[in-house]
């Protein structure tokens, strides 16, 4: 059986941040990712491939057997008809013009998708959803969380029964359906978009999770690529990868 090939988004990294460099490149960028992302990919048994953007999203897409959308900038407000709140700073409109095409593109000829925190985000405006742009602070709780190790498990989240997320997550969900997860958000849907359900919720009633009612699409607020092994929700990616094989 061949090892299908997982698209991963990419994001713009500074060659300046990168510390000391050559005069003449520091205005140069790169396109990267996370390395948890490939491992997890990896390690559930697929071959990652870090998706640049200078490729055409409707090309890119046919050569793929999955599609994952990696963490990162808000989405830009406007793209959900509101104006940027002060807590909303970080935006990269090139980025969201080239997911919001991928997305698009690998939904019409239906290979599977799994969207992370930001991607869960570009998932849902492409449906015609909004976002909460920024997330308070409750009662010494946030949903972005910087002094644990991005491993640990932060909060609970109720998963709803009979939805791809359950499914997915098997025996990782206890007695009463929940899930406990790793938290890095600072934002989170506000209306669900069209064809999208909501299967997961934090305590707070934040919506942790929204699933596609008629494609293979799972979009998830938290980092499952970085639990401690290999996350069940990328055996999900890989086993649909594999019965829907590439077109």
């Amino acid at each position: 059986m061949t090892a299908p090939l997982i698209g991963i988004t990419t994001r713009v990294i500074e060659a300046s941040g990168l510390g000391t460099v050559p005069k003449g490149i520091d205005d140069a960028h790169l396109w990267g990712v996370f390395a948890d992302y490939c491992e997890a990919v990896s390690g559930a048994g697929g071959i990652p491939v870090m998706i640049p953007r200078s490729v055409n999203p409707g090309d890119i897409v046919t050569r793929l057997d999955g599609l994952l959308l990696s963490g990162g900038e808000d989405v830009e407000p406007r793209r959900y008809h509101l104006e940027p709140v002060p807590e909303s700073t970080q935006h990269d409109p090139k980025r969201d013009e080239f997911e919001f095409g991928l997305v698009s593109a690998a939904i019409e000829i239906r290979i599977p998708i799994l969207a992370i925190c930001r991607g869960c985000q570009v998932v849902n405006v492409v449906r015609g959803g909004t976002l909460i742009q920024h997330l308070p602070e409750v009662d010494g709780f946030s949903h972005f969380e910087t002094d644990e190790h991005r491993s640990a498990r932060r909060h609970q989240v109720a998963v709803a029964e009979e939805s791809m997320l359950r499914v997915a997550l098997g025996t990782e969900v206890d007695n009463e359906g929940n899930v406990a997860v790793n938290s890095y958000h600072h934002q989170a849907i506000d209306e669900p978009g069209d064809g999208l359900r909501i299967v997961a919720w934090a305590p707070d009633g934040t919506i942790e999770a929204v699933e596609s009612t008629q494609d293979r699409v799972l979009a998830v607020q938290w980092h499952p690529e970085m639990h401690a092994g290999v996350d069940p929700i990328f055996n999900w990616l890989i086993s649909e990868s594999i019965i829907g094989s590439r077109p």
